[in-house]
């Protein structure tokens, strides 16, 4: 099987954390509109964390270095 190269890992990041940033986003807005979303934000958390751990298992070395470097500051664990 094909590993996740740096190209394929610049556009799995980014839908990674566009989803995260959305995610928190309608969290938000439920919390100001009164309402609960269905699915909680920590389990929405746990499957991102267990999406990434997978994506990170079938990434290239080189290119989880990559990732590893240009997304410290955005760090999907830091919502966790």
């Amino acid at each position: 099987m094909t590993k996740f190269n740096v190209q394929d890992r610049i556009v799995l990041d980014e839908m990674v954390d566009t989803f995260t940033t959305e995610m928190i986003r309608h969290h938000h807005d439920a919390a100001l509109d009164g309402k609960t979303p269905i699915i909680s934000k920590s389990y929405w958390f746990q499957m991102i964390h267990e999406v990434q751990m997978k994506i990170d298992d079938f990434t290239t070395k080189k290119a989880l270095r990559q990732s590893i470097k240009y997304r410290k500051n955005n760090n999907y664990e830091d919502n966790i």
